[in-house]
């Protein structure tokens, strides 16, 4: 099946098991947007030359979410979601017998098609009052942007260094040309949960942290180096807004 219409066609299945519950059950949909602060805890495995700081980068969240009654208090949330996850991070480094001090900072912005699944219980009938939720995620890598830029000097002497900046693309494997995109492994695991308030007007807002379960760093091409490709995962904090139109019943 074609990469590109994959993730597309699972959460277009999603919300269509979900729009089939209706007969059954209670079944609401619509608009969800959010923002999220992500970090991705950029390390070298095995390397005690670099070192490291991590930080976190702002993004946004929108699309659409579904909501099938389960009984009285539960019920279960798929969404479809265009999300901004990405990271920062400094690396530093001197080398004591050539008196070498490197300074490096870099940036990734990756787009992703998510598709969280959720289990929600709320304390009022209807998915009013305090939700608590949970459940897994998944995410298809659309691409992305990084910016680098690395400084270097001898002793005292002049700082020397360059910026670089290009696309990201999905992969395993490193690319080794000047002009290649960074690649990272294109599709995402992980785990969310949090806490919502449901208003009787369709109203809902939530407050989550979604915990990346697969590194996401691709491999070096067989031969290149020894050393271990750098390792990352995804996490984020999120809070959201949605209004959700249909059946409370």
């Amino acid at each position: 099946m074609n990469k590109t219409l994959s993730p597309i066609l699972l959460a277009g299945a999603l919300v269509l098991a979900a729009t089939s519950a209706h007969a059954q059950s209670s079944f609401r949909i619509g608009p969800k947007v959010g923002i999220n602060q992500s970090f991705g805890r950029f390390e070298y495995p095995g390397n005690t030359y670099l070192k490291v700081t991590n930080s976190s980068r702002s993004g946004a969240e929108a699309g659409l979410v579904a909501q099938v009654g389960l009984g009285t208090h539960w019920s279960v949330q798929p969404a479809v979601l265009y999300s901004q996850k990405g990271f920062s991070f400094d690396e530093d480094a001197y080398d004591a017998p050539y008196d070498y001090t490197y300074h490096g900072e870099y940036e990734f912005r990756f787009n992703y098609l998510a598709v969280p699944l959720n289990v929600m219980f709320s304390s009022q009938e209807g998915s009013q009052g305090l939700q608590v939720f949970a459940g897994p995620y998944v995410g298809f890598l659309l691409g992305g942007k990084y910016k680098s830029a690395q400084s270097g000097r001898y002793g005292n002497g002049a700082t020397r260094g360059g910026s670089d900046e290009g696309d990201v693309e999905g992969g395993d494997t490193y690319k080794n040309g000047p002009e290649d995109p960074y690649v990272s492994k294109e599709l995402d695991l992980g785990l969310q949960g949090g806490l919502g308030y449901g208003f009787n007007n369709g109203l809902q807002m939530q407050l989550g942290y979604s915990q990346g379960l697969r590194n996401l760093g691709a491999e070096y091409e067989p031969g290149r180096t020894n050393a271990k490709p750098p390792t990352y995962r995804s996490h984020a904090f999120q809070f959201s807004v949605a209004y959700l139109f249909g059946s409370q019943k």
